[in-house]
């Protein structure tokens, strides 16, 4: 007779290699960084308001797992220099409020720092860390976020890496 393995055995230990599997496979700075170049060259092509609809789409490549986004736990977000988003990946509540207050549970404030990065810096880049809930594990995580100035608006595209 053969031995059979409760289901719920077979699901928790496909959970817990998902898990570990996940834990190994997080994007990398450099992924970060080829996903805005992507999304900048996008822009360039499409235009603003083409190119606000995509980014805003939870199913875009650039917001979900896809060739460009091969972990899927990267996304796109915008920022201008007082707060307002006009993107966001991956919660449709965002888009068109003014955030500059919000802050992470250690009290960073994330709008703040992502914005000083991006506005305040030489090249119109860089990277910011915070606290923020995962799309894949759906823990809250430490990230870094990076943050790059879209040429002649007032506007910079974001997305991070969890650690």
């Amino acid at each position: 007779m053969k031995p059979i393995i409760p289901r719920f055995l077979i699901t928790l230990i496909s959970a817990s290699m998902f898990n570990y599997a996940y834990a190994l496979e997080k994007s990398t700075e450099a992924e970060a960084i080829a996903l805005i170049q992507k999304a900048q060259e996008y822009l360039k092509k499409n235009g603003m308001e083409k190119s606000i609809q995509e980014f805003n789409r939870l199913d875009s490549p650039f917001n979900s797992l896809s060739e460009m986004n091969k972990k899927g736990d990267l996304y796109l977000f915008s920022v201008d220099s007082k707060g307002y988003q006009a993107i966001h990946g991956k919660n449709p509540k965002i888009p068109g409020k003014v955030m500059l207050d919000m802050r992470d549970s250690d009290g960073v404030y994330i709008i703040k720092d992502l914005i000083k990065a991006c506005m305040e810096s030489k090249d119109g880049k860089g990277w910011t860390q915070y606290r923020w809930p995962n799309p894949v594990s759906k823990e809250v995580e430490v990230k870094r976020g990076y943050i790059e100035k879209v040429a002649g608006v007032d506007m910079c595209l974001g997305t991070g890496i969890y650690k």
